[in-house]
This record gives structure tokens, C-alpha cells and sequence, in this order.
């Protein structure tokens, strides 16, 4: 259940992030510019290259709603209980 829970919550993640970056990935990039030098060169240059970071969000979108789709989809039956429950 807990796997379940966490699957579920890495895909809401996913999806709200992504929906995010999509509306504003200049601004986005720019809120997280913190930290090592690295990460701060990093940052500027998604916030550099908007185009970029909205597919990457799509992307982001696109993982997040095939994620939860597997998490909800019925597990098939064998056919010995398709038979029996008729």
C-alpha cells in the first residue's frame, strides 16, 4: 500500500511540476537559482532557454499521467475467476 501511496505521490509531483515550468519556465528557473556555483550556471541556463524547459515540462506531464494510469488500471483476472464470477 505504502508503494502505492508513493507512486502516487511522485506522480502528482510530476504533473504539477510540469504544469508549472509550462506557464513559466523563465520565471521557474529563476526561483530556484540558488546553491553551488554549478547548479546556480545550470539554472540560468534553462531560465536562457525557455523553449527547453517547456518541454521539459510537457515531458514532465507526459511521465506523470502515464504513471498514474498505471497506478489505476485494473489488474487483469485469471480465467478461472472470469469463469467463476458469472
Amino acid at each position: 500500500m505504502w508503494a502505492k501511496r508513493g507512486k502516487d505521490l511522485i506522480a502528482i509531483w510530476l504533473i504539477g511540476d510540469g504544469v508549472l515550468t509550462v506557464i513559466a519556465p523563465h520565471q521557474r528557473a529563476l526561483l530556484w537559482r540558488l546553491g553551488p556555483e554549478r547548479l546556480r550556471k545550470s539554472t540560468l541556463w534553462q531560465a536562457n532557454h525557455p523553449f527547453l524547459m517547456g518541454l521539459e515540462g510537457i515531458a514532465s506531464i507526459g511521465i506523470g499521467v502515464w504513471l498514474a494510469l498505471r497506478q489505476y488500471r485494473e489488474t487483469p483476472r485469471p480465467w478461472y475467476q472470469r469463469w467463476l464470477s458469472l
